[in-house]
């Protein structure tokens, strides 16, 4: 591992937890608002499109597979924004 792939590495890693704790800490806080849990979601989608682009090795592929990869978390936060819009507007 080279020195530059090395810092690039820790530094995704750093932005990962970064994001991690921060999505707890609003989750946390978040009381079921709707704001906080579509911020929570958006933390998760960069979390999922740093692990595929980053730790998968897909940052310089211009595929189907990266595009299928990255659809697939935004596909499945999407339909739990919904979700939590829907429980927000029943009760």
């Amino acid at each position: 591992m080279t020195r530059q792939a090395r810092e690039q590495f820790l530094a995704t890693l750093a932005m990962l937890l970064t994001l991690a704790a921060g999505g707890a800490f609003v989750g946390g806080l978040s009381g079921g608002l709707l704001v906080p849990v579509a911020a929570v979601l958006v933390m998760a989608y960069a979390k999922g499109r740093l692990v595929i682009l980053d730790f998968m090795e897909l940052r310089t592929n211009r595929g189907f597979m990266r595009s299928a990869l990255l659809a697939w978390p935004a596909t499945l936060l999407s339909l739990a924004l919904v979700r939590a819009l829907a429980i927000n507007l029943i009760g």
